[in-house]
């Protein structure tokens, strides 16, 4: 079966790009994620949002901080996008030991941020209602 490289996600057969990552499958089976057999990794977290757990992933690549994340659930790619919420899909964010305090300060961080609406999506008054 397809994978991608990037998530490690496999799809049926016929399928040519991850529509999260978008990029091209690879042929096979992913790679077994593993850590370097020196490094002990911990949980940071469980994310009942699987797109959060990217936004913390991509947090603790900018602080150079190496996490491994492994998510879970029924439903995957674009369709998971859209349920989000009313499926058991989640995630799990493991750091290694020696960088679990540094990792938890900045998902602290992250999680504390305010949020800001990209210029021109911001909701209008009568989208607060909803």
């Amino acid at each position: 079966m397809p994978y991608c490289p990037e998530c490690g996600f496999e799809y049926r057969p016929g399928h040519t790009h991850c529509p999260d990552c978008s990029v091209a499958l690879r042929p096979g089976a992913p790679p077994e994620a593993s850590a370097p057999p020196n490094i002990r990794l911990t949980r940071l977290s469980i994310f009942a949002d699987p797109s959060e757990a990217e936004i913390v992933r991509a947090a603790l690549a900018e602080a150079d901080i190496p996490c491994l994340l492994r998510k879970h659930g029924p439903i995957t790619g674009e369709l998971g996008s859209v349920t989000d919420g009313i499926t058991e899909d989640y995630a799990i964010l493991l750091v290694p030991e020696d960088r679990f305090d540094e990792a938890s300060r900045l998902l602290a961080r992250v999680q504390s941020a305010p949020f800001e609406w990209p210029e021109g999506m911001e909701p209008d008054d009568e989208d607060e209602d909803l």
